[in-house]
């Protein structure tokens, strides 16, 4: 059952999305530019996830100003806390913004490079998810 979750997650069908089309080495430059003392990060081969919840779940998270989604990253590019390794994999906590290939948590702002997904797994599928993948 845990490793069904997971699949269903990672590889079933998903709506697809673009991020920035910039190279690492550029999207690196101007976010430094950009996001001078925010912190932020980088990052390819990602997924925004909406987590389906019940009614009473949702309103908790809509509470706090957030958002019902998590970005599931694949691979970090850059860091600029240094606290994920280039190349890691990791979750987000839930979503204060998204707009373009910006999407916000309440700590960070994660810049989305390249092709990424849209998906809306069960809330049991993203913590087996959560199990293998650090919460950043």
């Amino acid at each position: 059952m845990q490793t069904e979750l997971i699949e269903d997650v990672l590889y079933d069908q998903a709506q697809m999305l673009g991020g920035s089309r910039l190279g690492d080495d550029e999207l690196i430059r101007l976010a430094r530019e950009e996001f001078e003392g925010q912190p932020f990060c980088i990052v390819r081969n990602w997924m925004l996830i909406d987590l389906m919840l019940s009614g009473k779940q949702e309103n908790e998270i809509r509470k706090q100003g957030l958002q019902p989604s998590v970005l599931f990253a694949n691979h970090a590019v850059f860091d600029s806390e240094e606290r994920i390794a280039r190349g890691n994999g990791f979750i987000t906590g839930y979503q204060k913004d998204f707009h373009g290939c910006f999407f916000a948590s309440q700590d960070k702002l994660y810049i989305l490079a390249g092709r990424g997904a849209r998906k809306h797994p069960s809330l049991p599928a993203v913590t087996k998810l959560r199990e293998l993948f650090p919460v950043s």
